[in-house]
């Protein structure tokens, strides 16, 4: 059996096939969203109404301080993002605006629509399994790559 010969797949080679179908079908949810990617989850951190500074969303989103800069100064281009200071801070703050919060609302629908359909194809008990045992596996794969 050659190296790419999935015929006989070993359960680690089926699951590295799963995992390169999921990340086509993202790739396919992203490309009928507004967002990309970078202002989704800049959107998605912000969307909860609680403003923060740049360092805050750096930290929360694990991301070097010039990639927030930039990803904030493209936002705030679209009209998704508003920079505010608030009276008496030294610190500006990052609020999403009315036109960030409907891009947001409508490309989560998308993503969200895909999903529930994907799970509407199992039983609420499948459901629920296959959700404990992703989590499981993640945590372990996650665990895996340090």
């Amino acid at each position: 059996m050659g190296a790419r010969d999935t015929t006989v797949a070993s359960p680690a080679m089926r699951m590295a096939a799963l995992l390169s179908r999921a990340e086509r079908a993202r790739r396919l949810v992203e490309h009928r969203q507004t967002l990309g990617t970078a202002y989704l989850r800049l959107l998605w951190l912000l969307g909860d109404g609680q403003p923060r500074t740049m360092r805050e969303v750096a930290e929360q989103l694990g991301l070097e301080q010039s990639t927030v800069n930039r990803q904030v100064a493209g936002a705030r281009r679209h009209g998704y993002l508003r920079r505010t200071r608030p009276q008496g801070s030294a610190a500006a703050v990052l609020e999403v605006t009315e036109a960030g919060l409907e891009v947001l609302d409508r490309d989560v629908t998308t993503a969200m629509g895909a999903i529930g359909t994907g799970l509407g194809a199992l039983t609420p008990e499948e459901e629920r399994e296959l959700l404990a045992l992703l989590g499981r596996f993640f945590d372990s794969y996650e665990q895996e790559l340090g």
